[in-house]
């Protein structure tokens, strides 16, 4: 049942009453001088993709290096918010300094919001243009053995759910899965988790998010599609190699880490590192261990499709 006016007026007063700590981390933050330079290493093309098996539009933000080489890696980012914030700034830095630094490309993608739009739309958009990026290559003379996916938060959660469905059509194949500090479990009530009396994220900030994106029907979340920890074993076997990162305050470190044990046990490679004095959000937001969280996800790409 898709929520009503006024349960959805409910769960935007709980986002905005809980997220005062998103405003007050940017005030207090510091931009280095050589990240903002990232911007002028890449050249950057917004573009909006009427795509096939995506009902609405969506739009995406390309970095390509400046110096990129041929047959350079493609990296396809999807960012966090909840399912609620927009593509943004931060976004637009991250992006650059990771494709000048892997002298590739890096797709952005600003998929839909909820609550105007729940699940299944944003994980089709971004599934329609990972498919439609893995096309590109040729002409973007990228090599697309090197094509990896990654996100951040409900971003990562895009990111697991897109692998897991990709492995099962087998339409396109990824070299790398990023997943950083990423919303794995929708379905166990956020009280019910590890550490739940220890929280950075307040648990109706988190129960809000979860309305808005299964749209109400709390069913959904039974799905590994929206709760990849749910996910069986047969659907993890064969996953590429991951890189998972958690953060110590971040509440939903423990899921991460399960899931990643979990491919572990299954063949799969994982790298995974809990920065111990960062909060959720940090990679991007350029707070506590950003530049070492972001050196990491460098690192790897780079490393990614040599194999």
């Amino acid at each position: 049942m898709a929520l009503t006016e006024q349960e959805k007026q409910y769960w935007e007063n709980i986002i905005k009453n809980t997220g005062a700590h998103r405003e007050v981390a940017k005030q207090v933050r510091e931009i280095p001088v050589w990240y903002q330079k990232c911007l002028d290493k890449v050249k950057r093309q917004e573009i909006v993709l009427d795509l096939e098996n995506s009902s609405v539009p969506v739009r995406c933000v390309i970095s390509f290096s400046k110096d990129r080489v041929q047959d350079c890696p493609v990296y396809i980012n999807m960012h966090g918010g909840g399912f609620v914030f927009p593509q943004d700034k931060d976004d637009d830095l991250f992006c650059a300094h990771v494709a000048s630094a892997i002298q590739g490309i890096v797709v952005d993608i600003d998929y839909a919001l909820c609550p105007e739009y729940a699940f299944p739309i944003a994980m089709e958009q971004c599934y329609a243009v990972c498919k439609w990026v893995f096309r590109q290559c040729e002409k973007w003379k990228a090599d697309n053995k090197k094509v990896s996916i990654g996100g951040h938060s409900a971003g990562g959660n895009l990111a697991a759910a897109i692998v897991l469905k990709a492995m099962g059509t087998k339409e396109f194949t990824f070299c790398l899965q990023i997943l950083d500090y990423v919303a794995m479990d929708f379905n166990t009530d956020p009280m019910d988790k590890p550490g739940s009396y220890e929280r950075m994220m307040p648990v109706e900030r988190e129960r809000a998010f979860t309305a808005f994106y299964v749209g109400g029907d709390l069913n959904l979340t039974k799905s590994p599609f929206v709760s990849p920890s749910l996910a069986t074993d047969e659907m993890l076997i064969g996953q590429p190699k991951t890189l998972i990162m958690s953060a110590g305050t971040c509440n939903f470190r423990f899921e991460n880490e399960k899931y990643g044990n979990r491919l572990v046990t299954l063949g799969v490679e994982v790298s995974m590192k809990r920065f111990l004095n960062s909060r959720h959000g940090f990679t991007i937001r350029m707070m506590d261990e950003w530049e070492e969280a972001q050196n990491l996800i460098i690192r790897y790409l780079k490393e990614s499709g040599l194999e």
